[in-house]
C-alpha cells in the first residue's frame, strides 16, 4: 500500500495523470472511426508464358477475407487474405513453339496484402444523396505459390503488388456490398513453371524470361461496419481534488 501511495503521489507531482487521460482520449477517438470486417468469393486467373491475356477458360474459384480501417469517408486501408487456384495450358497455343511445348500447370496461391483504397465519391456522409462509389486500390503483399513444377530454384513466397478498381454500395447503415477487379504484379517468371529454354532441346526458347507472370482476382464482397459513437464531452480530471485525496493517505 505504501508503494502504491508513493506511485500515485509521483504521478500527480510530475503531472503524468493528465497526460495519461489525454492519451486515452486520443485512442478512443481513433477507435471511434468506422472499422469493417468482411469477405467474399470470386475467381482467379493467370497470365504468363502459357496464357498471354485474361481468359475466362482458366478462371478458378477463390475466397478472401479482410479487415478495413476507414481513415475518412474517402480513404481506407485494408489487410486481406486471398486464397485460390491458378491454371494454364497450351490447349490454344499462342505460337508454333507453344504447340510443340504442350505444357500445363496448376498451382495454389495464398496472398496476404495491405492495400489503400480511395473512394471517388463521399458516399458515407449522412447528407450524401448517393450511397455508392467507385474506388481505386493499390498496395503491397506476399503470395505463396504451392504446386509449381519447375527444375529451377524456386522460392514459394514471393512479393506481389495488388492494384485494381472496384465499386461499393451501402446496404442500410451497417453493411457494405462491393465488386472489384484486381491484378497482381509479380517479380518472377515461374508461376507457370516455365521461364527459359527447354533443357532437352537447346534450339527452342519455350518461355520469355523477360516477362514476369501476373495473376488476377475478381469477386463480390460483403462487410459489416462497426460504428462507435464517442462521447462529445472530454473528461478533464479535477487535479486539486486528486491531490487532496492522495495527501489524505
Amino acid at each position: 500500500m505504501i508503494f502504491i501511495k508513493l506511485v500515485e503521489r509521483s504521478l500527480v507531482q510530475w503531472k503524468v495523470v493528465p497526460l495519461v487521460f489525454a492519451l486515452f482520449f486520443n485512442v478512443s477517438q481513433i477507435s471511434a472511426q468506422a472499422i469493417e470486417l468482411g469477405g467474399g468469393i470470386g475467381g482467379v486467373n493467370y497470365a504468363g508464358d502459357l496464357v498471354k491475356d485474361f481468359n475466362f477458360k482458366h478462371i478458378r474459384p477463390g475466397i478472401f477475407g479482410f479487415y478495413k480501417f476507414n481513415f475518412s469517408d474517402v480513404v481506407s486501408t485494408r489487410v486481406s487474405l486471398t486464397i485460390g487456384k491458378i491454371t494454364g495450358d497450351d490447349s490454344n497455343p499462342i505460337d508454333p513453339l507453344a504447340d510443340l511445348r504442350d505444357a500445363s500447370f496448376s498451382a495454389t496461391v495464398m496472398e496476404g496484402a495491405i492495400t489503400f483504397e480511395y473512394n471517388f465519391l463521399d458516399y458515407k456522409h449522412d447528407k450524401s444523396p448517393i450511397k455508392w462509389s467507385p474506388y481505386l486500390f493499390g498496395g503491397f503483399g506476399f503470395a505463396r505459390f504451392t504446386g509449381v513444377d519447375t527444375d529451377e530454384n524456386f522460392n514459394e513466397i514471393q512479393p506481389v503488388i495488388p492494384i485494381g478498381i472496384g465499386f461499393k454500395h451501402l446496404v442500410g447503415k451497417k453493411f457494405s456490398a462491393g465488386f472489384e477487379l484486381g491484378a497482381r504484379k509479380t517479380f518472377f517468371d515461374l508461376v507457370d513453371g516455365i521461364s527459359g529454354g527447354d533443357v532437352n532441346n537447346k534450339n527452342f526458347q519455350f518461355g520469355n524470361p523477360s516477362n514476369n507472370d501476373w495473376y488476377y482476382f475478381f469477386g463480390i464482397s460483403l462487410s459489416y461496419i462497426f460504428y462507435n459513437i464517442p462521447c462529445p464531452f472530454q473528461y478533464v480530471p479535477n487535479q486539486s481534488m486528486m491531490r487532496s485525496k492522495i495527501r489524505s493517505y
